[in-house]
């Protein structure tokens, strides 16, 4: 019977020796798994929310229409000045807008400018 003994602790000690780090490493890398599925869950709604935003923001530039007459016209730019300019070479977009994306910003003239005005006039009655 000492033998049967001895064969179940050393039975008992091998399991407790492998068994206990197998689990523990299954059980680490299972919770690991379903953390690293959470996370790209959450990248792929932020994906989908910056894409979603994305298109409203290109669906508000499209509700802006170009005034007319053209800027060119109103400011009397010579051919010279107008072909450079970034209104000329988008003109499905306001002047002041095509400007604005081109350079980053909205020139100082622009506030003055009455085809300024009445695209933001326009925009505030739409909204």
């Amino acid at each position: 019977m000492d033998w049967l003994l001895e064969a179940a602790i050393i039975l008992g000690m091998f399991v407790l020796r492998l068994g206990v780090p197998l689990a523990i490493t299954f059980a680490v890398s299972y919770w690991l798994r379903r953390l690293d599925a959470k996370w790209q869950a959450e990248a792929l709604a932020r994906l989908a929310a910056s894409q979603t935003e994305q298109a409203n923001s290109e669906a508000q530039i499209e509700m802006f229409r170009p005034i007319e007459p053209p800027c060119r016209v109103v400011r009397n730019c010579p051919e010279a000045v107008y072909t450079d300019c970034p209104a000329f070479r988008h003109p499905h977009r306001p002047c002041w807008l095509a400007r604005y994306q081109f350079e980053g910003r909205l020139a100082a003239d622009c506030y003055r400018c009455k085809l300024f005005r009445a695209g933001q006039l326009s925009r505030r009655r739409s909204n």
